[in-house]
């Protein structure tokens, strides 16, 4: 018989003796197939949003098992298919990320695409999740937007003036440059955009234009519109009533939600408040106290009827003296207008955080018209509904959950038309028991130091939680229990063997009963001094060859086994005063003629320890430059 054959025979052997020896109704030997599909929604990018460059998609995909791959499939809006692409993904607790690099040849600019993901599992279920829309905009073409904030048009101003400029832009502000009458006054990189213009050094009673510059980092470049404003510095009695604009929102506007109303306003001398009408109504104030003002409130529609309705703003001087604004009509349409999808962010826990016992979930939620409730999910799992905002909690009860592992934390809130929008979720590790020991060590006396009288053992103590009792030991007998820090004993050595070697040692332990043992050390007893080790002593600041200038630390460091009496120090060779305490530190104030009036100082030191034991220290130079 060849070697096959007898492969062939011996398999068939086998597979007739399983079959017999099994119970047919053995119900642990019937595995039901996995028939379910994977889960999940894309959390990156925002439905609605545009991309540009390398952009990471990143998606949820979960499985009562296992998922498997994750592929991504992008397809122009107007394609018939979606079209797979291979992009490296990475996977990390039930997150998966690919990176879209939009700058391809193959993605249009200014053209919407279409992105969702297939989750295949480990037996070959498939989900495929809800697309979104994004457009790519690689290349900016957008001008910055933006208006002179203060002042107004035709407002009379004198003194020191503050203009200010608002701007924005789609990416970054470069530069924004703010003229008077054709002449840069200044030129901000970074916000706030204003300048105080002393009117004092103008003409009297004529008539300024003021403008500004806006250049984002593109080089688009927007110029406001000047403004004009006449300089008066000779007030005379105030019988002129305050001059503005209502601003926002545009006239025949459709508004909805909290709408923001915006006002300018001017006085000669000062405005002092406005007063904001719905319908002839008075809904609000805005005060002011200022010769200018630029106002704003927030109008909350909902509780109005969808249609057309009147704003009108009265605006009132310090004299009351007072100005009704040129009202505006707006078309009020909650219901069919609001396409914004709300906003939700997970304030606390953080994410990677370890978490325990009762744990409060909180959130901010935001959106234009409101937000109706939020959803809080663990795992994928939906655990809480809170309607109570813009803040929204929950309070997570950990302790009937698998300990020792990760959970996904993820939030989706709901405005007051039905859009949705998820937050990014994070992944917490939840540890209910705490396994974790304590750590630490002995931080005085050192390893082979001489003792004498009584000594401080001090033993640095540290625990995940809390640490509850630190036991002090000499030679393995336990003298001392410390239940608070600082973990000290006061040691008598004087009750020891004189001359000889003694083991200090010390046990921490935790709430959790977790012990760790602090590795001992050996000191000598030496009550007797016959002091003959002189002390180390380096110099710690300034450098070797530094540049010093103004006012310094000249420090040395300086121990002994015995302890240091003191220590002097010098600049070049004269002595500076002995220093009998830590810090060894002098305040040397460079400017000061000290050792001679060259640049190039030789700083030395000495330390002398109670036994009169000396050391110099190694000296060094630094060079002088005031």
């Amino acid at each position: 018989m060849n070697f096959l054959n007898k492969q062939k025979l011996q398999l068939l052997l086998l597979t007739l003796y399983l079959s017999i020896s099994c119970e047919p109704n053995d119900p642990t030997l019937i595995q039901l197939p996995d028939r379910t599909s994977p889960s999940g929604y894309i959390v990156s990018p925002l439905d609605g949003s545009s991309v540009k460059g390398n952009t990471t998609l990143q998606v949820i995909a979960i499985d009562n098992e296992k998922v498997d791959t994750v592929y991504f499939m992008i397809k122009a809006e107007n394609a018939d298919n979606y079209e797979s692409i291979d992009f490296s993904t990475i996977e990390a607790n039930d997150t998966w990320e690919g990176d879209w690099d939009t700058r391809n040849a193959q993605w249009q600019e200014n053209e919407n695409y279409f992105i969702t993901f297939k989750a295949v599992d480990i037996v070959g279920n498939t989900f495929i999740a809800p697309p979104v829309i994004v457009k790519v905009d690689n290349q900016d073409d957008e001008a910055p937007t933006g208006y002179i904030k203060n002042p107004i048009t035709g407002q009379i101003v004198n003194g020191t003036v503050t203009i200010e400029v608002e701007a924005s832009d789609n990416t970054t502000i470069q530069y924004v440059s703010i003229l008077v009458n054709n002449e840069i006054k200044v030129t901000h990189l970074s916000e706030p955009y204003s300048y105080q213009w002393n009117t004092e050094n103008e003409v009297d009673d004529l008539v300024y234009s003021i403008y500004a510059v806006i250049v984002d980092i593109d080089n688009n470049r927007t110029t406001i519109p000047p403004i004009s404003v006449t300089v008066n510095n000779q007030l005379p009695t105030d019988v002129t009533p305050p001059t503005g604009a209502l601003t926002s929102p545009p006239a025949g506007s459709t508004v909805y939600g909290t709408t923001l109303i915006q006002v300018t306003a001017a006085d000669d001398q000062l405005v002092d408040y406005m007063e904001v009408y719905i319908d002839g109504n008075l809904n609000g104030s805005i005060d002011c106290n200022g010769p200018s003002c630029t106002g704003s409130y927030e109008w909350n529609t909902l509780p109005e009827t969808d249609g057309e309705h009147t704003i009108q703003v009265l605006l009132f001087d310090g004299w009351n003296n007072s100005t009704v604004l040129t009202s505006v009509n707006v078309w009020v349409d909650n219901i069919d207008q609001d396409e914004i999808h709300p906003s939700v962010v997970i304030i606390d826990p953080a994410a990677g955080q370890t978490i325990n016992g009762s744990v409060d979930i909180n959130a901010l939620a935001l959106d234009n018209i409101g937000v109706q409730r939020v959803e809080f999910y663990i795992d994928a799992i939906l655990t809480h509904i809170d309607s109570i905002g813009p803040e929204y909690n929950y309070t997570w009860n950990t302790d009937t959950f698998p300990d020792d592992e990760d959970y996904i934390i993820s939030l989706i809130a709901f405005d007051l038309v039905g859009n949705d929008g998820p937050s990014t979720p994070i992944t917490v590790h939840l540890d209910n028991y705490d396994n974790v020991s304590p750590n630490g060590y002995i931080a005085y006396p050192y390893a082979g130091q001489n003792v004498s009288g009584l000594e401080t053992i001090n033993i640095f103590a540290e625990d995940n939680n809390e640490v509850s009792v630190v036991e002090f030991y000499i030679d393995n007998n336990l003298v001392y229990s410390d239940y608070e820090e600082p973990y000290d004993f006061e040691w008598n050595t004087e009750l020891e063997f004189e001359d000889l070697n003694h083991i200090i040692g010390a046990i921490v332990k935790d709430q959790s009963d977790n012990i760790f043992e602090v590795p001992s050390i050996s000191v000598y007893v030496n009550n007797i001094p016959n002091d003959t080790n002189p002390p180390t002593i380096i110099i710690t600041s300034p450098s070797s060859g530094q540049t010093v200038s103004g006012t310094i630390n000249f420090t040395v460091l300086a121990n002994d086994d015995t302890g240091i009496s003191h220590v002097e120090l010098y600049i070049n060779g004269q002595s500076l005063g002995l220093i009998e305490a830590e810090p060894y530190t002098y305040v040397w104030d460079t400017n000061m003629d000290i050792g001679g009036h060259d640049n190039d100082k030789v700083l030395s030191a000495l330390a002398e320890d109670t036994s009169g034991n000396i050391t110099f220290a190694q000296p060094i130079v630094v060079e002088v430059s005031n």
